[in-house]
């Protein structure tokens, strides 16, 4: 694969901060610690983890649909299979434009989104090889939780939490080591606060050394250097502050929001978290000589958009499930996963419109 203008790396003696050959001694093993107390051979996943990902991925949370958005791969043909999709062609600004839905028949060929089961989806940023493993390991544990041990679908929570464990003993084997991808985990959890539908989607950040915690916005990848930390430092506050904006003006709002009022807020926030990553695309990725308005028809962004969906919708039904275990009702529902591809930043109006429309799937 080509490395891209002005692409940039981070060498293990630069990790150290010393050249002395003395301190190799300390990154050769997870369970060596060095003179300051770090461990190098989980500095150097991270490393990785954020120089290989493809591009800045940013990641948002909002009342219980989880929307991604990240570069868009140059190979059109080793990312997503082009089978079952829709293209509108109706102005230049939109012929390029695909979109497509994620089911049992018409799965992710992605190589930074891997669908480990019908309630879980994991997002990956770092070596691919690493990324392939991590998702094995997820889909170990699902499969284990639900046919071997308990009978019953595991929540996001207690999935991420395993796999925690999981990640945190592969680095303990001999002759293994870390691995330099960070995972972000997106599926159905529990939600407290609606007894009607208490099936939510949550995503869970799931780090090298098998630490793992809970978020609403996430960045990964970019490059691991300077700039890659200021654009996804940037990303953060820019999506935070939405977040927190859009979560002040419904807690000030007494009327609740009409499903019209709804989808135009909905339709916002895909827009502004695909312009994001169209930002960093821009600013990090592009040649020198490349005018603006040239970096801005390259630039393309793959927007998936991640969300509950009951299999199950009779009343009856639901109050039985009431009774039963979460889990049991948890079996019960699915993930509603729709993605547009190669979209630039004309075409960012149409993308988020036709992914939260009310109209059919498209398939």
């Amino acid at each position: 694969i080509p490395h891209a203008d002005g692409a940039r790396s981070l060498s293990a003696r630069r990790v150290r901060g010393t050249p002395s050959r003395v301190n190799n001694r300390y990154d050769r093993s997870i369970t060596t610690f060095d003179p300051e107390g770090r461990l190098l051979q989980l500095e150097y996943a991270l490393i990785a983890a954020e120089e290989r990902g493809r591009g800045l991925t940013v990641c948002v949370e909002r009342d219980g649909i989880v929307i991604i958005a990240f570069s868009s791969s140059d190979d059109s043909g080793s990312d997503v299979s082009l089978t079952s999709t829709e293209s509108t062609s109706s102005n230049s600004d939109e012929e390029d434009l695909i979109f497509d839905t994620v089911t049992e028949d018409n799965p992710t060929h992605n190589s930074k989104i891997h669908r480990l089961s019908p309630t879980h989806l994991l997002l990956t940023s770092g070596l691919a090889g690493d990324s392939r493993t991590l998702a094995l390991a997820f889909r170990r544990v699902v499969a284990s939780w639900t046919h071997q041990n308990y009978g019953e679908v595991i929540t996001t929570r207690e999935l991420a939490s395993e796999v925690g464990k999981v990640r945190h003993s592969i680095g303990l084997r001999p002759g293994a080591r870390v691995l330099g991808v960070i995972g972000l985990l997106i599926g159905l959890d529990e939600n407290e606060q609606n007894d009607d539908f208490p099936i939510t989607v949550r995503m869970y950040r799931s780090f090298p050394g098998g630490r793992s915690d809970r978020c609403n916005v996430c960045c990964t990848g970019g490059g691991a250097d300077a700039n890659g930390n200021l654009a996804r430092k940037e990303a953060m506050e820019v999506l935070t502050n939405m977040v927190s904006d859009t979560s002040s003006d419904q807690l000030n709002s007494d009327a609740e929001l009409s499903p019209t009022n709804e989808e135009e807020e909905l339709q916002r926030i895909i827009e502004k978290v695909a312009q994001v990553a169209l930002n960093a695309q821009m600013d990090g990725s592009g040649p020198k000589n490349d005018t603006e308005d040239e970096c801005k028809q390259s630039a393309k962004v793959d927007i998936w958009v991640v969300r509950a969906s009951e299999l199950q919708h009779e009343s009856e039904k639901r109050n039985t499930l009431s009774f039963s275990s979460f889990h049991r009702h948890l079996g019960k529902a699915s993930m509603d996963i729709r993605y547009a591809r190669r979209v630039s930043s004309t075409q960012l109006t149409t993308a988020a419109r036709s992914l939260i429309r009310t109209a059919p799937k498209i398939t």
